[in-house]
């Protein structure tokens, strides 16, 4: 309840970030992996905010679906989606809980900057979701916060400082009002190369690396960025 109800603060906000909107760019990463998704494959968003990748991938002639905790996410993408003439099964749900959709219905999926938004277990279960709802064969596209980040070295230090919680291993929690994130009174975990392939285990991983790049100069030297990790579901499942 807690995270639908800052959901639908945050997408009913007149000052949501310009990089959210349901009309801005894509993430690069999210690019270049629908170049290797089939021409014309249901693809299935998960944690789609306010639409603009379903929005992106629609354009280009992908079937679109996809789920948010906010209900206005859900509503925003669909009416973004209808101004352009591409239809949207979109649904509001809980992505830690079993998802509205049978086994093996999507012929993709993607997430950015939402998987990692739990405690590590219901991280798993999410990923199980997806697992479960993907057709054999299918495509997998995730980012995770690296543990090898200024972001993660200041989170470690507020830690100490008693500013902010970290209720298990790598997974945080800033309770402060004037938090300088929209989202972060969520829990955001944390991922080493280790634990993502834990995570992972059910997949074939096609592809891994750290995104990385160097903070801006007023943050001092250090690199920010995540994970992203490309993965199939075995085509041998059933």
């Amino acid at each position: 309840m807690t995270q639908r109800l800052g959901w639908e603060r945050i997408w009913n906000s007149e000052n949501v970030p310009k990089r959210f909107d349901s009309f801005s760019a894509p993430n690069n990463t999210l690019v270049e992996w629908a170049d290797t998704v089939p021409p014309g494959a249901l693809v299935f968003d998960l944690g789609c905010g306010m639409g603009r990748h379903s929005v992106y991938l629609g354009q280009r002639g992908f079937k679109v679906a996809g789920s948010d905790i906010s209900p206005t996410g859900i509503e925003r993408s669909i009416e973004a989606c209808a101004k352009l003439g591409i239809s949207f099964d979109g649904k509001a749900c809980d992505m830690t809980s079993a998802l509205p959709w049978p086994d093996s219905t999507f012929d993709a999926a993607f997430s950015t900057s939402t998987i990692h938004h739990a405690m590590r277990a219901n991280v798993q279960r999410a990923i199980d979701e997806v697992w479960r709802t993907l057709k054999p064969g299918g495509l997998f596209m995730a980012d995770f916060p690296s543990t090898h980040t200024l972001d993660y070295d200041d989170l470690r230090a507020n830690v100490a400082a008693g500013v902010q919680l970290e209720p298990e291993p790598n997974t945080f929690v800033d309770e402060r009002p004037d938090s300088r994130d929209i989202d972060g009174y969520l829990p955001h975990h944390f991922c080493d190369e280790a634990d993502l392939r834990d995570l992972m285990s059910k997949f074939t991983i096609l592809r891994m690396w750290e995104a990385l790049h160097d903070a801006r100069p007023q943050r001092g030297p250090g690199v920010v960025g995540k994970w992203v990790v490309w993965a199939r579901k075995d085509s041998s499942v059933g």
